[in-house]
């Protein structure tokens, strides 16, 4: 251990202290039994004024401890051996100092009854048993002054101990920390501010402050001194230049201190990096910035509900969606207040789920404004678990109001599109539909003739004429059914859907088309599923897209110079769809169409416009259902759609 001995001049008297690593400023008009004194400059105009200056003397440990046993030696030699009438035993101070200077607790201990023993001993060996009063007096302040220095010497030890101990632990801090006096010269460096500035201890103390950490101040640095005299506090952020041009921003606090008669005598302050931060808390407003812009121009907003409370958190975009003003508390009452009395008891079953836990909540309803407008919003949210271990739900608000407008406008304009190719359909089957109520008629006016002749016979043939009016009846009924599909078709009205009979409508749209197939010698196979199937359809439509489909086949099969064959088949497909398949025997598809088939204005045929297949995908796809091509390994096409199945569904809808 590295010892030193260091003189300070206080006022003009010369005080010994022992040494000290620790830089701390003290106060220079009082007695100085402080370590940190040895860090302290030498000051020349103090030297020359004999105030404040420090003397400092390195010594090692052992040198110490040899010197103090000879000057104990020495002082015992002068004490006991010779006539001398002082108090030479008062010099055994300056032994127990030196030994305390190295730091040793029980070296000091030791040295300081060592000493008491000297100067008894001493004082024994030099009176020859005649002991005067002056005598007795002498060495009771020789044992008074070692005592004393002794007791101050391990109270400056205990004391050195417990600052090495607080400046270790304000070196472990990660913030810079500095201490600098009124004249802004730095006393105190930790490790911190060596990271922080660069500079190491032994080159910061005692230089400007400004040297050192060259930083910038947001204001004058006038303005700054002038608020820690105020307030004795001060908080800001710094600027500093890195030498390859980098800036730092640096947040620092300061606080002054100021000594028992309130004269301000250093300050403290405590500075950090915070450049990193600032660049995440910049890229946080930014992205919170976006992510409000996003939510405003997509209607979107946020809400959160943690469980099981059910305190929620909703975003700015959720406020102005349920156009509640931000002092509103979210709440599940506030949401059920705007919720369409129709929908109360869907978003009341949402809230079920939410408190089942449910892992995932998906809820479209309608919202009554202030103002009686009706807004159509739909929520959808994810069951997720917070850093602290509670589970929250966290989803998106969204209103889809416009959304649903247009897709209103689309279906209406599908709808007008749809009737447009049905009458284009109806007239290109108009020899079929022809054919399907003249059939009926001329059979009305045959069984008519039959009828009146078996009436005209002398003995009129009852039983006879009642089969041939039964018949007309039949006929008549045939040709109204025929005209009654075709005026249906032909009708323009909104879409009905109900629960129908699959293979009902299968049999139905095979009829109008009936007289094609027989036209170009098709053979025609029917496969219905039993027992019969039902899905959740308009009637009309569903009709459509089974004539647009056959109508494709017989044209697809027309330059066909082989067997010509058309199956039509309906399967269930699992628990909650049905199938409708129509398979040709014609020229099949090519691999670069069958992904295009269905688009809008694209076609095979020469005079064609491409709006067919396109419709049938609109109308099938509008049902809840989805419609697809393929090409058999064995020739051909097959094209076949799937609907959900009836049962219940047109209810809930």
């Amino acid at each position: 251990m590295t010892a030193a001995l260091a003189v300070i001049l206080t006022d003009g008297l010369p005080v010994f202290v022992n040494e000290c690593p620790i830089r701390t400023p003290c106060p220079r008009s009082s007695i100085l039994l402080c370590p940190v004194a040895m860090q302290w400059p030498v000051d020349p105009a103090a030297m020359k004024t004999g105030r404040g200056a420090l003397l400092t003397v390195p010594f090692d440990g052992h040198v110490a401890s040899l010197l103090a046993a000879v000057i104990a030696l020495v002082v015992f030699a002068i004490d006991a051996l010779t006539p001398l009438d002082i108090a030479i035993a008062v010099f055994y101070v300056v032994v127990v100092l030196l030994v305390a200077s190295t730091g040793s607790r029980s070296s000091t201990i030791k040295a300081a009854w060592g000493c008491v023993v000297l100067t008894l001993l001493g004082f024994v060996l030099s009176h020859d048993n005649a002991y005067s009063s002056g005598a007795i007096a002498r060495c009771a302040v020789s044992l008074l002054a070692v005592a004393t220095t002794s007791i101050l010497a391990l109270r400056n030890q205990a004391a050195t101990t417990t600052l090495q101990e607080q400046v270790e632990l304000l070196n472990l801090a990660h913030d810079a920390i500095v201490v600098h006096d009124m004249d802004d010269r730095i006393t105190f460096w930790n490790h911190g501010a060596e990271a922080l500035y660069g500079w190491t201890a032994q080159q910061a103390i005692g230089q400007p402050l400004q040297d050192m950490t060259r930083t910038s101040f947001p204001v004058p640095y006038e303005q700054v001194r002038a608020e820690l005299l105020r307030s004795d506090r001060w908080h800001g952020e710094l600027q500093r230049v890195q030498p390859d041009g980098s800036v730092l921003l640096i947040s620092s606090r300061a606080a002054l201190w100021r000594d028992a008669t309130g004269n301000p005598r250093a300050v403290l302050s405590t500075n950090n990096d915070i450049t990193g931060r600032r660049h995440a808390e910049q890229a946080l407003e930014r992205s919170e910035a976006f992510l409000r812009d996003a939510q405003r121009l997509s209607r979107t907003g946020s809400i959160a509900v943690s469980l099981p409370d059910g305190e929620m958190w909703w975003s700015d975009e959720a406020y102005r969606i349920f156009d509640y003003p931000r002092e509103t508390v979210p709440s599940a009452e506030a949401i059920l207040a705007r919720t369409h009395a129709d929908d109360l008891a869907l978003v009341r079953g949402g809230f079920e789920q939410a408190a089942g836990g449910a892992p995932l909540v998906d809820i479209e309803h309608r919202l009554v404004m202030p103002e009686g407008g009706v807004k159509y919003v739909r929520y959808v949210a994810h069951l997720t678990k917070t850093p602290s271990g509670s589970m929250e739900y966290v989803g998106a608000f969204m209103d889809i109001t416009e959304t649903r407008h247009a897709l209103e406008a689309l279906a209406r304009s599908n709808d007008e599109l749809a009737h447009v190719t049905r009458i284009t359909m109806l007239g290109e089957l108009a020899t079929s539909i022809a054919h399907e109520v003249t059939q009926p008629i001329a059979a009305i006016l045959a069984c008519g003739g039959a009828a009146l002749r078996w009436l005209n016979r002398p003995t009129p043939d009852l039983n006879e004429a009642q089969q041939s009016i039964v018949q007309m009846i039949r006929d008549a009924k045939r040709a109204d059914e025929v005209i009654q599909r075709i005026r249906a078709m032909a009708k323009k009205r909104d879409r009905l859907p109900a629960t129908v009979d699959l293979n009902a409508v299968v049999g139905e749209s095979i009829e109008l088309v009936r007289r094609e197939l027989e036209r170009h010698r098709i053979e025609l196979q029917v496969d219905l599923a039993e027992p019969a199937l039902t899905a959740c359809c308009d009637r009309v439509q569903l009709q459509q897209v089974l004539i647009n489909l056959m109508m494709n086949s017989v044209q697809a099969m027309a330059d066909v110079a082989g067997s010509r064959k058309l199956t039509i088949a309906t399967r269930r497909v699992g628990d909650g769809q049905v199938q409708v398949i129509v398979q040709d025997s014609g020229t099949g598809i090519s691999e670069d169409n069958v992904g295009c088939l269905f688009n809008t204005f694209f076609s095979t045929k020469a005079d064609g416009i491409g709006m067919g297949l396109s419709i049938c995908r609109s109308i099938v796809e509008a049902h809840g259902g989805r419609i697809w091509a393929e090409s058999p390994e064995g020739g051909g096409a097959v094209l076949q759609f799937i609907l959900p199945v009836g049962e219940g569904r047109c209810h809930e809808q």
